[in-house]
């Protein structure tokens, strides 16, 4: 009586998904937890908080302004006046890249709108302002 199921439970013929399904997931994580820690900076600034916010690329240019007022491009220090130059040499090197301006949140607003005049002044097309997440 049994032996018709036993002839119809042979060989199972397919691939196990979930090995793969586990690496996938934790590469997942590892990138989730790794991409903001590339974008930060030697610098130490307190970004104001949203809900949320976009992750960004790799190569953006990273204009910082400390709390005493202090402009940095990719953690070097720039006087205000050479801001410009600066700016558009460094496009120079990587056309396309995204301006990433990090204001700490206690900046007069007056320098935190000159610098992102003198930013779209200089041929920033992709230009956006770091914030922390709120948890």
């Amino acid at each position: 009586m049994r032996r018709g199921n036993r002839e119809k439970a042979g060989l199972i013929a397919g691939i196990n998904i979930t090995p793969l399904t586990d690496v996938v997931l934790v590469l997942l994580v590892i990138f989730m937890i790794a991409t903001p820690l590339l974008i930060r900076s030697e610098i130490k600034v307190n970004l104001p908080r949203t809900a949320a916010a976009d992750a960004a690329a790799q190569k953006a240019v990273v204009l910082t302004i400390d709390v005493g007022g202090n402009v940095y491009v990719d953690g070097s220090r720039v006087a205000l006046s050479e801001l410009g130059a600066t700016v558009s040499a460094t496009l120079r090197k990587r056309p396309n890249a995204p301006v990433i301006v990090m204001g700490d949140k206690e900046v007069r607003y007056d320098l935190v709108v000159r610098v992102l005049e003198i930013a779209r002044t200089s041929g920033v097309n992709k230009l956006s302002l770091a914030v922390e997440v709120k948890r």
